[in-house]
């Protein structure tokens, strides 16, 4: 996957407030007078000067600030211009709560307010508040976690029989039998590519996954079965320009399925003026799957102490991961958590998700790393 860069539009489009547009001496439009302690971008040629306070000409300065300083834009005298960057308020409610929203750190009282849905049978949707005989899947914000699946979310605390190969009905192993949606996933999400740069070419939005990251492996397996989803429609602060959540993903499916079509997937899908496709992905540029490299636990001698009483005994998962993208400040976005079963509703897999956050890192497109 090509990762996009930060487009020159879209860094003024967040510091545009730094500079102030002044008539050039030649008359031919003006230049950018940009104030002190700015970082330099040169855009290359073109017929407007960009003026800087040290005379010359051809670069943009855009305010980042002191290292650490998290401090407002600097603007020029007389103008009216935002922070940099507003902290959003937050007050977990999550402790006891059933709430798959309020346990992922969205929806509480006082705070930014959302249109939240659910999709998939009930039995798949959940909130925990750990998993595992360690800590190692402890809630990333306040005390609990959602977890969606293509399976039932019960069963994940049930372990695994020793030498269980999958062949018959076992734990994490259910046809809920709905919802199927087959070759094509839920609107927004479009399983195409868009064959082309979102953030070069901002024309392609809207018309399939920016990311180019699905349609490779989500054809091998031709359609999906059991999904789930946690869908959410917001309008982002006017303070902030991207989103992240914390992730982690597993899968039966591993190993006697690992590398073939049975490759259930979980997909972030964002529906933005800054971006709309998948916004989250493996090591190696992949979706989310059962062949993601990011399958940090590996438990085919069935010996890992963070899988010991589960279903995942003798499968695989993810560590915590976090998923960051662009949006735009003040506009209405959507926002779709969604796994599903690939080529067949059994052999199941299941997504954690926790610590939604409003930030401020949006000049760039999507990026997931691991927690920490």
């Amino acid at each position: 996957m090509s990762r996009v860069g930060a487009s020159i539009l879209g860094v003024l489009l967040v510091v545009g407030c730094d500079a102030e547009r002044e008539d050039s001496d030649t008359g031919n439009g003006g230049g950018l007078t940009a104030t002190d302690g700015l970082t330099t971008i040169d855009p290359g040629g073109g017929s407007d000067d960009i003026d800087d306070d040290d005379g010359g000409t051809g670069d943009i300065k855009l305010d980042v600030g002191a290292a650490g300083s998290g401090g407002p834009l600097e603007c020029m005298e007389g103008q009216d211009c935002p922070d940099a960057c507003d902290e959003v308020a937050h007050v977990p409610c999550d402790d006891g709560t059933s709430d798959l929203f309020n346990a992922i750190g969205l929806g509480c009282p006082g705070e930014i307010q959302i249109t939240s849905t659910t999709q998939g049978d009930a039995s798949a949707l959940g909130v925990r508040t750990g998993f595992g005989a360690t800590d190692e899947w402890a809630p990333r914000e306040g005390s609990s976690f959602a977890v969606i699946g293509s399976g039932s979310v019960l069963e994940l605390d049930t372990e695994t029989p020793p030498g269980d190969d999958n062949g018959g009905p076992t734990h994490c192993n259910d046809a809920l039998g709905s919802p199927d949606p087959g070759a094509m996933l839920p609107a927004p999400i479009q399983v195409m590519d868009v064959g082309g740069d979102c953030a070069a070419d901002p024309s392609l939005l809207g018309s399939g996954d920016c990311s180019n990251t699905i349609a490779g492996q989500f054809t091998q397996g031709g359609a999906a079965f059991d999904y789930a989803e946690l869908r959410v429609i917001a309008n982002v602060p006017e303070g902030n320009n991207s989103i992240s959540y914390d992730f982690a993903f597993f899968s039966t499916e591993y190993p006697f399925y690992f590398g073939d079509s049975f490759n259930d997937m979980f997909v972030g899908w964002l529906e933005s003026e800054s971006w709309t496709g998948n916004i989250s992905f493996d090591e190696a540029g992949n979706p989310i799957s059962l062949n993601a490299g990011f399958l940090d636990f590996r438990d085919d001698s069935a010996s890992l102490p963070e899988f010991a009483g589960t279903c995942m005994k003798q499968h695989a998962g993810t560590k915590w991961l976090s998923s960051t993208a662009p949006v735009t400040p003040g506009e209405q976005i959507t926002v779709v958590l969604a796994v599903f079963d690939l080529a067949d509703p059994i052999l199941d897999s299941y997504v954690f998700i926790d610590n939604w956050q409003w930030g401020c890192e949006g000049t760039s497109g999507p990026v997931t790393e691991p927690v920490g």
